[in-house]
This record gives structure tokens, sequence and C-alpha cells, in this order.
């Protein structure tokens, strides 16, 4: 089981991927690699969507999705041209992620199933020792 507290503490970054307004930072954590994001204008990460992944490979496709998927929605936005380009790439970030994912067996566990576990686990031991 993966210690929330280890998850919040400094993990070492060994990847990011950059988006138009996040940045998707994949960290080595004690029970694999964590995929959160960086808002670029603050600084601030946002762990409540951050997701677990049990390999390197999958975390990786993971932060390229994330970031393929935050250009596109951009553009979109702004109805600046080149959304079909990036719909092409999100397409093929999607596509390697699928098969990645299917292939390893590792599709990612959300942060907050992680944080509700770690709290559950506490709460078992607090009664078995009163």
């Amino acid at each position: 089981m993966v210690a929330w507290v280890e998850l919040r503490e400094a993990p070492m970054m060994i990847g990011v991927s950059e988006g138009q307004g996040w940045r998707y930072e994949v960290d080595e954590a004690a029970d694999g690699y964590l995929v959160r994001m960086r808002d670029l204008a603050t600084g601030a990460v946002e762990i409540g969507e951050a997701r677990l992944f049990r390999t390197a490979a999958v975390a990786f496709a993971y932060a390229e999705l994330s970031a393929a998927f935050d250009r596109y929605a951009a553009a979109r936005i702004d109805g600046s041209g080149g959304a079909a380009a990036l719909l092409a790439d999100l397409t093929a970030c999607q596509a390697l992620f699928d098969e990645l994912s299917g292939r390893l067996g590792d599709e990612g566990l959300a942060a907050q199933v992680l944080a509700a576990w770690e709290a559950h686990d506490a709460a078992q031991e607090r009664r078995r020792l009163h």
C-alpha cells in the first residue's frame, strides 16, 4: 500500500509534459510513478487530480496524453487555428496510452482513492490498539 504521506513529500521528478496551462510531472514514488498537475501560472500543484501508476511507461504516456488534451482544449477555447493538428496529436497519444495501459495492465489509481485507503488503514489500526 502506498503511504499517502510519501506521495505528498518531495518525490523525485523524472519527467515532464507541458500543456497550455498545466505541466504534468511524473514523479517516482515509493510504490510506483505519480503523475500530478502543476499550474504553469501559479506553480501550485493540484494533488487531487494526481494518479499513481505501477509502470513508468504508462505514467509517461498518461502525462503526454493529459498535456495533449490540455493543448487541444486551449486551442478550441481560443478559437485559434491548429485545433485539427492538435486533435490528431491527442488521438495518437490516446491510442498509445490505451495500448500500453492494456498491455501492461496498468490503468492508474486516483490519488483520492489512495488517501481514502490510507485513512481507512489508520482508522483500523487505531481501533485495533484501543
